[in-house]
């Protein structure tokens, strides 16, 4: 059933049982809507401050979950960072692809639009950073001029994502503890309940975001600040494979459609390996 709270911004409101999907909260719409419109609006203003391009229709999503939805999963400052980086990286990809397929005909923005989502689902997914809006960021490029060179886009859709991470940590710290702690990780560096080589990649990625935006003044600086983009996304999209557990086969099931012979109990059929794991 869904719950219509007409209850003023105060800490209650932004409460897990509370700031929640099925709640309609007059806290939440003030503050995520304020929130969300302030976040691209400080990322358009950096943007034309410094020169850096980015795509703001997928940053709008992503300033929409960052304010109003900060409890989902997809929210977390990987998931948006290298979200949008590797959604980038997938689009462009398909673009070529595309390209190179149907050329000249009818068929190449269909073509193209199908690829780039196809890719960049599969690497968001792989490198465990799900972020729907990302999947705009691959599209767009199939059917709009890009506001960077291609080879520079997908640092500059990161340096966009780490503004909006930014933005949304500080304006929500003020209710509650913001990015909130992913699940069965402990408290880590700076007290945040997210792996630390999450920590240092976004770290990262937000000493890039500094540096790029010195593009204006010093050309050297920008480029430094690509590099660093890269080694923090690196740490973030890869760390987790060092510790990811392999399951290639389920395990036999020692259950049969026919009855015991000696009139006994039939076997325990038991869940597969995988479904037990997947249930723990």
């Amino acid at each position: 059933m869904i719950e219509i709270r007409l209850v003023l911004p105060n800490r209650r409101e932004f409460r897990r049982d509370v700031y929640r999907p099925g709640v309609i909260s007059l806290s939440r719409i003030l503050w995520g809507s304020i929130g969300a419109g302030l976040f691209l609006a400080f990322i358009a203003l950096a943007s034309q401050a410094t020169g850096v391009g980015v795509l703001y229709p997928p940053l709008a999503a992503t300033c929409f979950i960052g304010a109003t939805c900060t409890y989902l999963r997809v929210a977390r400052p990987k998931s948006v960072i290298v979200g949008h980086f590797i959604a980038t990286v997938g689009g462009l990809a398909g673009v070529a692809a595309g390209e190179q397929l149907c050329g000249g005909t009818s068929l190449a923005v269909p073509v193209k639009l199908g690829l780039a989502v196809l890719i960049s689902a599969a690497l968001m997914q792989i490198l465990d950073a799900d972020h729907p809006p990302a999947a705009a960021t691959a599209a767009i490029p199939a059917i709009l001029p890009l506001p960077a060179p291609a080879l520079l886009l997908p640092l500059h859709m990161a340096w966009g994502a780490v503004l909006a991470v930014v933005f949304g940590v500080i304006w929500n710290r003020f209710w509650f503890e913001c990015p909130p702690p992913e699940e069965g990780c402990g408290r880590a560096w700076l007290n945040l309940g997210m792996d630390r080589a999450d920590i240092a990649g976004a770290g990262a990625c937000t000493l890039a975001t500094l540096l790029m935006c010195a593009k204006p003044w010093s050309q050297t600086t920008y480029e430094w600040g690509l590099w660093v983009m890269l080694a923090g996304l690196a740490v973030m999209s890869l760390h987790h494979f060092f510790g990811a557990r392999v399951l290639v086969a389920e395990a036999a099931s020692c259950c049969t459609l026919a009855e015991p012979a000696t009139g006994g109990p039939a076997p325990d059929c038991g869940s597969t390996e995988k479904e037990e794991k997947h249930e723990r």
